[in-house]
């Protein structure tokens, strides 16, 4: 598989993440306490990585813009043991997203 043309995925801070977001998401409550935030080159996909203490296991969610420019969730994994497998299939997954132009899920379900 080439590398070239690829998507790279960069650590974000909280606040950056939290940005791209409306003030009353309630995606932590969803997945637990975030811990990772990343963005791709072009800021068109986000993600974040959480710890479920009632679970006691490691989740990540992605979100991609919409026709609209706002942040919808299009991918949603949990059940991972240890937070460096959460945060590699995070990456792996925000870059395949970028890559198949994925649809949130608003846009699957709006059209």
């Amino acid at each position: 598989m080439s590398m070239e043309g690829c998507v790279s995925v960069k650590n974000i801070s909280s606040c950056k993440f939290n940005r791209f977001l409306p003030a009353h998401n309630q995606l932590g409550t969803v997945i637990g306490k975030e811990v990772e935030w990343f963005a791709d080159d072009f800021e068109n996909n986000i993600g974040t990585i959480a710890f479920s203490q009632k679970k006691g296991d490691w989740n990540y969610a992605i979100l991609r813009r919409n026709w609209m420019g706002d942040f919808q969730v299009c991918k949603l994994t949990a059940n991972f043991r240890n937070l460096g497998a959460a945060s590699a299939d995070c990456r792996l997954a925000m870059t395949a997203a970028e890559q198949s132009g994925q649809r949130s899920l608003s846009e699957i379900t709006d059209g």
